[in-house]
C-alpha cells in the first residue's frame, strides 16, 4: 500500500506526530510511506512578535500534552532577520530526497529536533547544510543542490501536489489509488488510534481482493 505523508518541517503538530509515524514504519513495513512537504507557510514574512510567540507557546504546550514531545520554549532561533518561512526547510528535504532518498525521514526528524529542541534557525541554508552533514552529505554538495533551480521546482511541486489533493492541514496521511484520494487521517493521532485506522484499511483491502462486501450487524462491522 502506498501512502503519502503530507508534512512540514516547521509544523509543531507534525513534530508531535513523528514518534507515531516511526512506530507505523516499524510495525507496518508493507506500507510504502512517502513524504511530501506540503508547504505550511512558504515565503512567509511572519516575524516572531510577542503576540506570535504566545501563539506558538500555546500550540507547543498542546503538542507536548498530546504527544510528550519536548520543546525549548526560549526560541533561540528568533532574531531580527528571522521569518517563519517554511520553504527553505522544505527545499532541504527535497535535496536529501534526491541525494539520500532512503534517509528523508531521518533528515526530517533531525530538522525538527534542531528547530524545536535545540532552537536552531532552520530557515538558514548554512544551518540546514550542517544538519545534512550529520547524514554524511558534504556541505558544499548540499548547498549546490539546495540553490539549484531543480530543487526550487521540486519544492514547489510538492506544495502544488498538496493543494491538488485537497490537503487542508498538517499532518495528513492519505492514499491515492486509481485517481481516488482517501484521507487516512488529518491532524495528530495517537499510535493506538492510528493502529485501528491502518488495520481497518488492510481489512478492507483484503475483503476487496477476495471479492467480499463489508458486512455489518447492529453493533459491529467486519470492515
Amino acid at each position: 500500500m502506498k501512502m503519502f505523508y503530507f508534512t512540514d518541517p516547521m509544523c509543531s503538530w507534525c513534530y508531535g506526530f513523528s514518534p507515531v509515524l516511526e512506530k507505523l514504519k516499524e510495525n507496518y513495513p508493507d506500507i510504502d510511506l512517502q513524504i511530501v512537504s506540503g508547504g505550511f507557510s512558504p515565503g512567509s514574512r511572519q516575524t516572531v512578535t510577542e503576540e506570535y510567540r504566545d501563539f506558538l507557546e500555546y500550540h507547543w504546550r498542546n503538542v507536548t500534552a498530546r504527544s510528550g514531545q519536548p520543546f525549548d520554549h526560549s526560541m533561540k532561533f528568533v532574531s531580527d532577520t528571522f521569518h517563519y518561512d517554511t520553504e527553505p526547510s522544505s527545499r532541504a528535504l527535497a535535496v536529501v530526497q534526491k541525494l539520500l532518498p532512503d534517509w528523508d525521514f531521518e533528515f526530517l526528524s533531525l530538522m525538527q529536533t534542531s528547530f524545536y529542541v535545540k532552537g536552531k534557525d532552520i530557515t538558514n541554508n548554512l544551518v540546514l547544510a550542517e544538519i545534512a552533514a550529520e547524514l554524511g552529505i558534504e556541505k558544499q554538495v548540499f548547498l549546490e543542490s539546495f540553490h539549484s533551480e531543480e530543487m526550487k521546482r521540486r519544492t514547489v511541486q510538492g506544495f502544488d501536489f498538496s493543494r491538488q489533493l485537497g490537503v487542508q492541514g498538517f499532518p495528513t496521511l492519505l492514499t491515492l489509488e486509481n485517481a481516488s484520494v482517501k484521507v487516512v487521517t488529518r491532524g495528530f493521532q495517537s499510535y493506538e488510534n492510528m493502529k485501528i485506522i491502518i488495520d481497518g484499511l488492510f481489512r478492507k483491502m483484503a475483503a476487496s481482493a477476495a471479492g467480499q462486501e463489508p458486512a455489518c450487524t447492529d453493533d459491529s462491522c467486519t470492515c
